[in-house]
C-alpha cells in the first residue's frame, strides 16, 4: 500500500480543525465591526440623501423645504416631534408642517431605524429640523452624529451650514467647518 492510499492521519486532521476554528475566532470580530461600520455609514447616507433631496426640490420648485424628527408611531399622518432624536425617522415636507390636512405637502418619510445606533444632534444648537429657502441656503448651522451603541466603530456626522452645503464626516461634530 503506497502512502497516498492511507488518507489523513487523526494528528493531522486535528492540527486542521484547530487552524479552522483559530481563524474563525479572528475573523468573527473583525466582520462585526464591518457590519456595525456599514449600517453607521447606510444611515448616514440616508439623512445626507434626504437633506440634499430637500435643497435641491427648495431650489428646484422655489418653495421652502424642511426636514425635521418625526414621531415614532411609523405611519400617517407624519408629524414632526420637536426632537434632536433622529433615530425615530424623519419627514421631508414642503409648506406647513405635516398634518391630515397637508398630506400632498409630504415629500420623503423615513422610517425609524431598525438599529441600536443613536442619531442625535449634539451640536451648539441641536437640529430637531432643517429648513431650506428657495435659494437652497439652510435657516441655521448643525450637525447631526451617527454613533454606534458600542464604541467599536468611529461615528459619522452630517454637517449642515447656512449656505446650505450638506456633508458628511467621519468623526464627531468638531470635525463640521
Amino acid at each position: 500500500m503506497s502512502r497516498f492510499d492511507s488518507g489523513f492521519t487523526l494528528i493531522e486532521l486535528m492540527i486542521v480543525l484547530t487552524i479552522i476554528v483559530i481563524l474563525i475566532f479572528i475573523g468573527i470580530p473583525s466582520y462585526q465591526s464591518f457590519i456595525t461600520y456599514n449600517n453607521i455609514a447606510a444611515e448616514a447616507n440616508a439623512l445626507t440623501g434626504d437633506l440634499q433631496y430637500a435643497r435641491s426640490n427648495a431650489i428646484k420648485n422655489g418653495l421652502p423645504v424642511n426636514v425635521c424628527t418625526a414621531n415614532t408611531n411609523g405611519g400617517p399622518p407624519y408629524a414632526c416631534s420637536g426632537s434632536s432624536t433622529w433615530s425615530g425617522g424623519w419627514v421631508t415636507y414642503t409648506n406647513n408642517p405635516p398634518t391630515n390636512t397637508v398630506a400632498n405637502s409630504v415629500l420623503r418619510v423615513q422610517q425609524p431605524l431598525t438599529s441600536t445606533d443613536a442619531m442625535t444632534s449634539n451640536s451648539a444648537t441641536a437640529l430637531s429640523s432643517v429648513s431650506f429657502n428657495y435659494f437652497g441656503f439652510s435657516a441655521i448651522k448643525g450637525s447631526i452624529t451617527v454613533s454606534p451603541q458600542s464604541g467599536s466603530v468611529s461615528s459619522k456626522t452630517v454637517c449642515i451650514s447656512v449656505v446650505g452645503n450638506v456633508q458628511l464626516v467621519d468623526g464627531g461634530d468638531s470635525l463640521c467647518p
